[in-house]
């Protein structure tokens, strides 16, 4: 009777700890699920969407276009927007593009002034002009006249392009997609929903002279093969022209204070 009894309250004992454990499961998967749930809510409020933009801060009408395409595609927010890169394998499908300047500066000065120098003083030619830029790390955007620390891998650069002296503009988005200080080199590739598929890489060297040599290759496709053939090569040529000028005199500005 005594062993029936001791059993029993074992059986008992062990039915207790069994519905304990399942409550405690229960309590761990309640608490998990919730978890998720806030840090998806959270994520999802924390997305900045292209309906924040202040278009008045924006001069260029082809990049307030550019926006408005974008919605009307189905893009909301800034995270939704995916680079077009370079395929190595679609290579044959793909235009190159390549040139070159020299600057009579350090490597190393050359590396720190292209990585620090605001957008808005890098894209002011008379050709390319900066829109804004977004940046993915903070989640914000920054106009033209907003303070800028460094270039940093995820930033979407919108730019106008004045071609023909202004007959024709039209806007660009570039996403930066790899910044290489080892081995010097910056990539940017166009974002998936323009007319141009590809990728532009600036990679700096040094010369036999101790100066510096900018090297910029671009890969690219185009939905119109006449532009990727006669128009791109000649206006894509002159655009990085200016921006190697712009480079130039800033870097020569700098060392002139």
């Amino acid at each position: 009777m005594e062993y029936f009894e001791f059993n029993k309250a074992k059986l008992t004992l062990q039915e207790l700890n069994m519905s304990q454990s399942k409550s405690t499961y229960k309590l761990v998967y309640k608490l998990i699920v919730l978890f998720g749930i806030l840090s998806w809510s959270t994520l999802s409020f924390a997305q900045l969407s292209i309906n924040s933009i202040d278009f008045d801060r924006i001069s260029q009408k082809k990049v307030r276009s550019l926006l408005r395409k974008q919605q009307s595609h189905g893009i909301e927010f800034f995270r939704d927007l995916r680079p077009s890169c370079y395929s190595k394998q679609d290579s044959v499908n793909y235009s190159s593009h390549k040139s070159s300047q020299t600057i009579r500066e350090k490597i190393q000065t050359v590396w720190d002034k292209l990585k620090s120098i605001k957008p808005h003083d890098e894209y002011r030619g008379k050709m390319v002009s900066f829109g804004f830029l977004y940046s993915s790390k903070f989640d914000r955007i920054l106009y033209s006249d907003d303070e800028y620390q460094e270039i940093e891998e995820g930033e979407i650069i919108y730019l106008n392009l004045k071609l023909l002296g202004g007959i024709k503009n039209i806007a660009v988005a570039l996403e930066v997609t790899r910044v290489d200080d080892e081995n010097k080199t910056i990539q940017l590739c166009y974002l998936n929903n323009g007319m141009t598929e590809g990728t532009q890489q600036i990679k700096l060297s040094e010369n036999t002279d101790g100066n510096t040599v900018i090297c910029q290759e671009t890969r690219y496709k185009n939905l119109s093969k006449f532009r990727e053939k006669w128009l791109y090569p000649l206006f894509h040529e002159k655009a990085v022209n200016e921006l190697h000028k712009n480079l130039c005199l800033l870097i020569e500005t700098t060392r002139n204070q």
